[in-house]
């Protein structure tokens, strides 16, 4: 555990980590946060109303570390729970976790990192993604990101990324500033893509910072939980336009060529994408 004295030389990190049913695989995701090389952490439990044993879970991990603090409240879905954890988040940094993942024990501590020149709005790292079903793992995001142009607006290059890349898609597998984060909320009016535009509305806020992007898997996804099963509403198409008309109001009312152009991009990827989840889904 890290001194007091220690503490105050580096920057709290809070950690939030919606908890719903997630009685499997809650253990090894509390046991990766409790095993970060960097210590001064505030871990929030938020107990989204489980009824299965999560909240037993939760109290023998809370006996363990005086770092953890639990919310409990009904089900309200995993935004409310992320909304009320930012709430009440003291760090200077924050990060979400699901309950059903995990994290490297480097995690933080290389996440953290790049924010030391001052310069950075964003950092991210790669991820692993554990097929729980048939044993098989892949890796994401681990190659070089694309370069901004010398003469690229910061609205542009964003939009090149989302068309080619998805490491901006997710709220999990990042860092973010907690004095732009927590004025802002995941939309507890969608069900779907929910964590995009919050990435979004964050990078709104930050157009004068760097996005750093850390090429090691570092956070692990399982899929094939009970939380990461292809979702009906990605196999909903209105539920994608919803989506699309937020990133048409983020680039604004007059966007230039360029930003038309990768606009009609996205809109592509993101039908092959939803006919990728109906396929999925039927399987």
């Amino acid at each position: 555990m890290q001194s007091k004295k220690e503490s105050t030389k580096s920057p709290l990190v809070s950690i939030i980590i919606p908890v719903y049913n997630s009685e499997k695989l809650l253990p090894s995701c509390l046991n990766s946060v409790l095993a970060q090389t960097y210590q001064n952490l505030e871990i929030i439990l938020v107990n989204d109303g489980s009824t299965d044993h999560s909240s037993k879970i939760i109290e023998e991990y809370t006996k363990k570390d005086h770092r953890i603090q639990v919310l409990t409240e009904k089900n309200q879905g995993q935004s409310a729970a992320r909304n009320n954890g930012l709430k009440i988040a003291k760090g200077e940094y924050i990060s979400f976790i699901d309950s059903d993942d995990k994290i490297d024990e480097s995690f933080i501590e290389k996440l953290l990192k790049p924010y030391q020149d001052g310069k950075v709005s964003l950092s991210i790292c790669g991820m692993r993604r554990d097929f729980l079903k048939t044993n098989r793992t892949e890796y994401l995001y681990l190659s070089p990101i694309i370069p901004k142009k010398r003469n690229e607006s910061y609205k542009t290059y964003i939009l090149r990324l989302l068309s080619k890349d998805g490491r901006l898609y997710s709220s999990v597998n990042k860092l973010y500033q907690a004095r732009i984060a927590k004025t802002l909320h995941f939309d507890t009016s969608l069900n779907f893509a929910e964590d995009t535009k919050f990435v979004l509305d964050y990078l709104k806020k930050s157009f004068d910072g760097q996005i750093i992007f850390v090429k090691e898997p570092l956070y692990t996804y399982n899929f094939g939980s009970e939380g990461s099963t292809i979702k009906k509403s990605a196999t909903i198409w209105k539920n994608w336009q919803t989506s699309y008309q937020h990133l048409k109001s983020w680039v604004g009312p007059s966007p230039n060529l360029q930003e038309l152009f990768w606009l009609k991009v996205i809109l592509l990827r993101w039908r092959i994408s939803f006919y990728r989840s109906r396929l999925r889904a039927k399987d």
